[in-house]
């Protein structure tokens, strides 16, 4: 399974973390932009989105203290720098963590008129097997599918041009599968620096078609008002049924943000039964997955409408 618990650096960080936590609200959430988003989920492209998920599944492995790990996520910033370009402000960085040599990549789009409110979209960049970090990695689905979902995203949301009010960021999280360690880093510099983050997603695993051609919402480690207006935003935008479903552990970088009193929600491939089972293997291949990343589609224009509808674009 998917990372599925907790890395702590102490035992009192550990003690501290079963504390319940009071989500703050990031809405109310509202969807009044579809003149300004149908133009663009009607740009997202399959082939784009497979592209993404072949480049990052040719790294032997993404693990997150191999070399192969850092250069996958260097590719990532220069891609999504790239691709970004066009935005005024749009800039990216690798965040370091301690303890560990993959960073953390983030590209961060600034508000015009509100840029400390904050829409963070996410997925983990990192992969493994058993067998240990030199084993051949390749997480096409187990996360390069979410990388690439965000990835479009970016492709589309850069060619607009958009000046959001609020500031997006995207997220590549170094080091989920052991421990959620990199979300955690960031989740936990965001909360004690103050920061307005009024919306999360994740995206971890979106390419197997296991449960019929829809999109499933988590319910559990999740912001219920965010992920009803997920719900929203695909009957709206993304052109495909949704249904919920229930991980029962806190199993992506979702859990997080919300451990930190943020609202975050996430979108997942299929029910949690009829998950892709050949992750953290060797067969998790884009071929596994049927060889197309058509079943990413719906979650890329759930991202660009995501970003657009939260963040809104600025009249100035």
């Amino acid at each position: 399974r998917c990372g599925g618990f907790f890395t702590y650096r102490t035992k009192d960080e550990a003690e501290a973390g079963l504390a319940p936590v009071a989500v703050k609200s990031g809405g109310p959430y509202s969807i009044d932009q579809k003149a300004f988003i149908d133009p663009l989920v009607a740009q997202v492209q399959e082939g784009a989105i497979r592209a993404t998920i072949e480049s990052m599944s040719a790294y032997h492995t993404r693990y997150y203290a191999s070399e192969t790990g850092v250069d996958a996520a260097r590719w990532l910033q220069g891609r999504w720098q790239e691709l970004a370009a066009k935005i005024p402000g749009a800039s990216t960085q690798l965040v370091a963590h301690k303890g560990w040599k993959q960073p953390s990549v983030v590209l961060t789009i600034p508000g015009v008129e509100k840029p400390d409110e904050i829409v963070v979209l996410g997925g983990h960049l990192d992969s493994i097997v058993q067998g240990g970090g030199s084993a051949r990695s390749p997480g096409a689905d187990d996360n390069a599918s979410g990388i690439a979902v965000l990835t479009e995203a970016v492709r589309v949301l850069g060619a607009s041009g958009l000046r959001p009010r609020r500031t997006i960021q995207f997220m590549g999280y170094s080091a989920e599968e052991v421990g959620l360690r990199g979300s955690q880093d960031i989740a936990k510099q965001a909360s004690s620096e103050g920061r307005k983050v009024i919306a999360v997603i994740q995206y971890d695993m979106t390419n197997f078609n296991g449960s019929g051609e829809r999109i499933f919402l988590l319910s559990d480690f999740v912001d219920k008002d965010l992920t009803a207006f997920l719900g929203m935003l695909i009957d709206a935008y993304a052109g495909v049924p949704w249904s919920t479903t229930q991980c029962g552990y806190a199993c992506s970088d979702h859990a997080s943000w919300t451990r930190k009193g943020f609202p975050a929600a996430a979108a997942f491939e299929a029910s949690f039964n009829g998950m892709n089972r050949a992750l953290h293997t060797g067969r998790d291949t884009l071929a596994t997955t049927g060889g197309t990343a058509q079943h990413s589609v719906a979650f890329a224009k759930l991202a660009v409408a995501f970003a657009v509808e939260i963040a809104k674009p600025s009249a100035l």
